[in-house]
């Protein structure tokens, strides 16, 4: 694959691909599979005849006779053997967009192939190109093992090999590259509690594959780097400290504020808003309605069209009615709303009770608490419970919240990264000590406010960071201000917005974020788009679009309409905002791309309120 295959046309040839700009490519990843799933093909027949050779003595030259009797088809089997194809198909590999456990299944295959041929020397190319894929498939252990293998046999420490993109990368230094990667694989190997960590367990319930707590792995990586002479410095600190912070949020540091419901609309258009009483039973449910519908509650919603009113552009052009949509659940019909079992649905959102008080940082600050201080059962049935504690210090220890974050038994992981870190500013692994930079406290920070430790974070944010000469930066304030949205803390969400501002800290699209998500969790619909707006008047800048569309769905799930409009007319001032000379550049490309954003335009719009039963006029656009 090392030929030109990005971009490629019908009856285009390659001098052409190679004129052509490097943000005009497009790598063909179809052709990347395609040519991976016959190379190991291929070494599946040769292993096959080898096997039937009892070929663990056979000889190169007979086997590839018995293969193909031409000698240059031997010739080529032979090369693909090599050290140097064999390298090419593992760094074709990480360039096939293949998800990360279907990466990780296909090196090892193409890894157990070539071993068990036998004929293809480890060279210094192939040692660090398997060791590149194995980072990015999340094989640690093997990955390690390419590591201590290219230390014992003296290999050099990997730099970034073109010339070309030496530049590209300003924080990797020369040697670091291969520990990156190594890195990478820890990170990878964690990807399955970044997307579905089970929020309800323990940390103790997890397995040592999941990879909570790599401490163990870091100082193998560590020892690795001081053996081959490459020192540690605060930019690589920071990102073995990510690796505590990239295993997904814990249930402490989230709260579901919310339930998605639907409810189902009568067939003449009418909808009465639920929760409807299904327990009831088919009569009672029926009388309840009728009942619901003496009373005025029940409304028309956006009604579907007629066969006589339907326009061109619901017919196809094979001049059928396009009734794609119409069957499954969850589709939308003609009105544009969503079905389920053939009928119309109405999205409803259920605020759910908010977070207990221990959980928002605001309202148990310095306030002592009473818990039992036990240890949950492991997956093992082992409490870890000691036989010289005492019943009175199980079932009663009285502490703040901080002091309860810092306790080992609120998170074993958080507790290693802590030490992990103050190991590393007295000498680590054969390293001398170094200074965490801004970047390694923000990494910590961000471990604390994934494991609901959040006064722990704002302790550093406080405190800590200012004692050792280091001012908090845009990224520390929004990490906690993420945080504290995901618990719907918004007295503290203001208190920090207003300290952001007082320290001439930028407030960028992230802040608005997180202020947005912050009062829409607690269902302040209308103070979340009036801060919009204040953050755009006072500060030039706006969260990204989803947060818009968050606004108005929110409002129209909650029945707030007006404030869904109100917050349509703010959009629709966006669309006639002109630059002037008061405005920087980088505001001017902001407000152009939120212009030209095709899911904030009028039709966009429409769509969204269509889908929600209600109706946006000519009259709510200017």
């Amino acid at each position: 694959m090392a030929g030109y295959n990005q971009g490629r046309m019908r009856g285009q040839s390659n001098s052409n691909i190679k004129n052509r700009k490097r943000y005009e490519r497009k790598w063909d990843y179809e052709s990347v599979r395609l040519a991976l799933d016959d190379y190991e093909r291929h070494l599946q027949y040769v292993l096959d005849h080898l096997e039937l050779d009892s070929a663990s003595t056979a000889d190169a030259r007979k086997l590839f006779a018995n293969i193909h009797p031409s000698k240059e088809k031997c010739f080529d089997t032979h090369r693909l053997l090599s050290s140097s194809t064999v390298s090419k198909a593992a760094r074709a590999l990480t360039r096939s967009k293949m998800d990360t456990p279907l990466l990780s299944r296909r090196i090892r295959d193409l890894e157990r192939l070539v071993g068990k041929i036998g004929w293809t020397p480890i060279t210094e190319e192939l040692s660090y190109r398997l060791l590149e894929a194995n980072g990015k498939a999340g094989n640690v252990r093997r990955t390690l093992a390419l590591l201590e293998l290219r230390r014992s046999r003296g290999y050099p420490p990997r730099e970034q090999q073109n010339d070309k993109y030496k530049g590209a990368n300003p924080h990797i230094r020369p040697g670091e590259k291969e520990f990156l990667h190594a890195l990478t694989s820890i990170q990878s190997a964690q990807l399955p509690l970044r997307r579905s960590r089970n929020i309800y367990l323990h940390e103790s319930a997890f397995s040592d594959s999941a990879l909570d707590n790599p401490t163990r792995y870091l100082d193998a990586i560590l020892i690795n780097m001081s053996k081959r002479g490459v020192s540690l410095r605060p930019e690589m600190a920071a990102r073995m400290l990510d690796c505590y912070a990239s295993t997904g949020r814990t249930g402490r540091a989230m709260h579901y504020f919310y339930k998605v419901r639907r409810d189902p609309v009568e067939d003449d258009g009418m909808y009465i808003p639920g929760p409807h009483p299904t327990h009831l039973g088919k009569a009672g449910l029926e009388d309840w309605k009728a009942e619901r519908r003496g009373e005025g509650a029940a409304r028309m919603l956006v009604e579907e069209k007629e066969e006589s009113e339907r326009t061109l552009e619901d017919v196809s052009e094979e001049g059928v009615l396009d009734l794609e949509g119409l069957d499954g659940d969850d589709d939308e019909n003609q009105s544009g709303m969503p079905t389920h079992s053939n009928r119309r649905t109405k999205i409803r959102m259920s605020m759910q009770p908010l977070p207990p008080f221990h959980k928002i940082p605001s309202s148990v600050k310095g306030v002592p608490l009473i818990r039992n201080r036990y240890q949950p059962i492991t997956s093992e049935g082992i409490s870890s419970i000691s036989n010289e504690t005492t019943s009175d210090e199980i079932q009663n220890k009285t502490m703040t919240k901080y002091e309860w974050e810092l306790d080992r038994d609120w998170s074993l992981a958080l507790t290693a990264a802590f030490a992990f870190a103050d190991s590393l500013t007295h000498g680590a692994c054969g390293h001398d000590p170094i200074e965490l930079d801004v970047v390694g406290w923000n990494t910590l920070i961000k471990a604390c406010c994934r494991r609901g430790a959040i006064h722990r974070a704002l302790k550093i944010l406080n405190e800590t960071m200012p004692q050792k000469g280091i001012e908090p930066d845009a990224y520390s304030y929004n990490t906690i201000l993420a945080a504290l949205a995901r618990v719907g803390d918004t007295r503290y969400l203001q208190e920090y917005l207003i300290g952001m501002t007082n320290k001439g800290i930028r407030i960028d699209k992230y802040t608005a974020q997180a202020m947005v998500d912050g009062f829409l969790n607690v269902g302040d619909i209308q103070g979340a788009s009036s801060l919009v707006q204040d953050i755009f008047n006072q500060h030039d800048t706006l969260p990204p679009y989803t947060s818009h569309l968050k606004i108005i769905e929110f409002a129209l799930a909650n029945g707030l309409i007006f404030e869904a409009k109100r917050h349509v007319y703010f959009i629709q001032q966006l669309w006639k905002w002109q630059p002037s000379k008061h405005h920087d550049e980088r505001f001017c490309q902001l407000m152009e791309e939120t212009k030209r954003n095709p899911k904030l335009s009028k039709e966009a719009l429409l769509k969204l309120f269509r889908y929600f039963g209600e109706e946006l006029s000519d009259q709510d656009f200017f």
